[in-house]
């Protein structure tokens, strides 16, 4: 990471050589501005991809891949329309005679074109909707450029013909020096600062993305991409018009025609088409009724309409999560079959226990496993008294807690939500087993044996749990199918977790999310 964000230090250097030296390492001031702008778009779309319910862990990964893409893009747009600025492929990496002197030029729109088919593989990998995460992406866009531009100005780029009338900037000395510049005629004078003009107008450009996507009630997911291109593309050709008139030349040329003005008329092209055509095709090509399965697949992606889609996500949002202990917060696997062969060893002795029936033993209370085997009420309850007698002195030498089970509730409390353990153990050890483990502190409430007389698949301790909890939108996690059988008769959501040994017997009750790991739960919950 120190040498990713040494590297963009050292890109988009200032224009006359001079940095700031931090542990010797070159800090440019536009290098500064441009990671400003990803932390505060990062920071920005973290909260509004959790009313999207699109996890945090998706957008750090995405960030970390097609960040450094999205600057190779932007660094080959500039080589390709200056190839006679770079003798060899070094000088394309930003080296000069054996040295990195950062990368001097970069063209944004390559950037951008890049970024977005990036975006476009990576949801494709995830599986996660495109729409949504460029509604996440554009706005991240438009704060890219407003801090950029401020780059631009301590670079003394970006620039404008002379203004007539300077009063204004000679009233403000520290923007009004930074623009009072020579251009390459030899002219010293007041120029229009244009950096200040394009980072203002794609504020503007923020404020209606964000305000608009909660007020206007026609926006639908995806559109603020559109939105996007049509904004920039028209605030770029105003602002490069300006510089054009400063006397600095184009950089960025297609034949007679400057690449910024010609990419800024096709990104306002390509954002009215992309606008009208999302909406128009799907239902073109369902009345067609094409056999063709990626034009089926474009027909039916879901285009919410953006204010409906976050209050749906919001009104059916968890807020309440419940927990199985044993097999899902708690390893008691070996505890468990240990207690078991044990009590067997001694009330059926010539009785071996096989690995199904051990496996069967994991879900149900103590009084439906021995009430098949015992002859007996009485041999019943005389078996549960040796299983625990063997089982609680036990507890803290083969129990142990599952990978990341602590960090999990950590995040989870802190985030705000309700929390509970429901188990068919008794109160005093569960209770007992959390708190050995560090777990209890992250804990509501805990719901045992001793609270409930039906246990699960019965729903009743699921509804004592959410009761106390004062929970509307439940969540529960277990491992077994009881577990998930509890959950549906209690009418909650279901996450079955892929800790034991044959989970298709849990998988034949059809939970509603199934997780490899306690840590695939922030996915579920949208964190």
């Amino acid at each position: 990471m120190y040498n990713f964000l040494s590297f963009l230090a050292n890109s988009g250097g200032y224009s006359d050589g001079e940095a700031t030296y931090l542990f010797n390492t070159p800090i440019h001031l536009y290098a500064v501005c441009i990671l400003i702008g990803v932390a505060i778009a990062l920071w920005l779309g973290l909260r509004e991809a959790k009313k999207l319910g699109i996890a945090s862990d998706d957008i750090y990964l995405g960030l970390i891949i097609i960040l450094p893409l999205a600057i190779i893009g932007a660094r080959l747009w500039y080589v390709i329309f200056n190839v006679d600025q770079f003798p060899d492929f070094l000088a394309v990496l930003g080296f000069q005679d054996g040295e990195f002197m950062g990368l001097s030029g970069l063209g944004i729109q390559g950037g951008i074109i890049v970024a977005i088919i990036a975006v476009f593989v990576y949801c494709k990998v995830k599986k996660i909707s495109f729409l949504r995460v460029m509604d996440l992406v554009a706005p991240g866009f438009l704060i890219g450029q407003i801090c950029g531009r401020w780059g631009n100005f301590f670079n003394h780029e970006l620039y404008g013909p002379a203004i007539e009338n300077s009063v204004f900037l000679k009233n403000i000395p520290f923007l009004g020096d930074m623009m009072y510049i020579t251009d390459p005629s030899g002219i010293t004078a007041y120029r229009h600062p244009v950096f200040l003009y394009e980072s203002a107008l794609n504020l503007v450009g923020l404020v209606l993305m964000l305000v608009g996507r909660r007020k206007f009630k026609f926006i639908k997911t995806g559109d603020l991409v559109g939105f996007y291109l049509c904004w920039y593309g028209s605030v770029r050709i105003f602002t490069e018009t300006l510089r054009l008139n400063s006397g600095t030349g184009e950089p960025l040329m297609a034949g007679p025609v400057p690449v910024s003005i010609l990419t800024s008329i096709l990104f306002i092209i390509g954002g009215i088409l992309y606008l009208v055509l999302k909406r128009i095709l799907p239902k073109v090509i369902k009345e067609k009724e094409n056999s063709n399965p990626i034009v089926k697949e474009l027909a039916n992606i879901p285009q919410d309409y953006y204010v409906e889609l976050v209050n749906n996500i919001a009104t059916n949002r968890f807020d309440t999560i419940l927990f199985d202990n044993d097999g899902t917060l708690l390893d008691t696997r070996t505890l468990i079959d240990r207690s078991f062969i044990h009590t067997f060893e001694k009330f059926r002795p010539d009785y071996k226990l096989s690995e199904e029936e051990l496996d069967s033993f994991f879900g149900p209370t103590l009084y439906q496993t021995f009430s098949k085997y015992a002859e007996s009420e009485e041999e019943t309850q005389e078996m549960i008294k040796y299983y625990r007698e063997y089982n609680e002195p036990n507890h803290d030498n083969f129990a142990k807690v599952f990978p990341g089970a602590k960090e999990l509730l950590k995040k989870l409390h802190k985030k705000g939500y309700k929390i509970g353990v429901v188990s068919s153990k008794k109160n005093n050890l569960l209770a007992h087993g959390l708190e050995h483990f560090g777990l209890l502190e992250y804990i509501d409430i805990v719901v045992g044996a001793d609270d409930v007389k039906n246990h699960k698949p019965a729903p009743d301790a699921l509804l004592f749990a959410k009761e106390k909890l004062n929970g509307k939108n439940v969540l529960y996690v277990g491992d077994t199918l009881n577990d998930i059988l509890a959950a549906k008769n209690a009418k909650m959501k279901a996450v079955g977790c892929l800790y034991i040994k044959h989970p298709e017997i849990m998988l034949e009750a059809k939970p509603d999310y199934v997780i490899s790991n306690l840590n695939e739960l922030l996915k579920v919950l949208g964190e």
